[in-house]
């Protein structure tokens, strides 16, 4: 029933997600992995912070994307083939406007949000546009929404305490208002398998964005997505086998920037 909701509506919010020892873990390597992708410019409220959280010193970040709590949830919107991109951690400085986190329709999948900061109407919640994922692409559309202040605009409000995870479809239109300096939030990330030539084109646009949309919005020490090591897969996943294989087959692990050295 609930898969239902999100296929309609777009979103879904689960309650106390993460236990506490599992947030006391998230806590402390949110703080240190900052504290050193960051040494060279300390936060101090001026500019968002952004990294990528899936190598060996930051543990229990680098299990979620293949933790089997969100590739269950994963496979049951998008098939088993469904692939695993990033999990990262965000240091917010203030609104978020309203954007879809893909170009087009074409590009499916869902995007898990959690925050280590209470979060509610007037603190930054996350707010979406309810069945805005199922919209055909339309700039006429998106200028218009984008012409209202983000609270004019008719939302539903996902109000969050640590510990909860909220999904939502990264075609879904969402924005954030009234949030604290320095406000924490992370995001585990999945992809459909393309199937179809608008799919897999959908794909290869965002791949070569995303490198250089990341050294050009951050200035963390890493300047990669996907490490050396996690590419290399020493622990022998089945999945992260599986995903790394079809990410270079269609050319996504391939783009200059996207793996440590290249």
């Amino acid at each position: 029933e609930k898969f239902k909701f999100f296929q309609t509506f777009g979103y879904l919010v689960f309650k106390n997600f993460f236990t506490k020892d599992e947030l006391r873990l998230i806590e402390g390597e949110f703080k240190s992995e900052m504290k050193a992708q960051y040494a060279h410019r300390p936060f101090d409220g001026s500019k968002r912070q952004w990294t990528s959280m899936m190598d060996e010193n930051t543990p229990f970040y680098g299990s979620l994307l293949e933790d089997q709590r969100f590739i269950n949830i994963a496979k049951k919107l998008y098939g088993d083939d469904v692939l695993g991109i990033n999990t990262d951690a965000i240091r917010y400085i203030g609104d978020t406007p309203w954007h879809r986190d893909t170009y087009t329709v074409h590009q499916y999948g869902v995007k898990f949000a959690f925050y280590l900061d209470p979060v509610d109407v007037d603190s930054g919640a996350l707010r979406v546009m309810p069945g805005t994922h199922r919209l055909p692409d339309d700039a006429e559309f998106t200028d218009a929404v984008r012409s209202h202040a983000i609270g004019d605009v008719p939302a539903t409000v996902l109000e969050s305490e640590p510990g909860d995870l909220v999904a939502f479809d990264i075609r879904l239109w969402h924005s954030s208002l009234g949030g604290s300096v320095g406000r924490r939030m992370s995001t585990v990330v999945y992809y459909a398998n393309p199937k179809n030539e608008a799919e897999l084109k959908a794909l290869k646009y965002l791949g070569e964005k995303m490198p250089a949309s990341n050294a050009r919005k951050f200035d963390c020490k890493r300047k990669f997505l996907y490490s050396k090591n996690w590419v290399s897969n020493p622990h022998d996943s089945t999945n992260r086998l599986w995903w790394i294989e079809r990410l270079r087959e269609v050319g996504f692990l391939n783009v200059p920037g996207m793996v440590e050295g290249s």
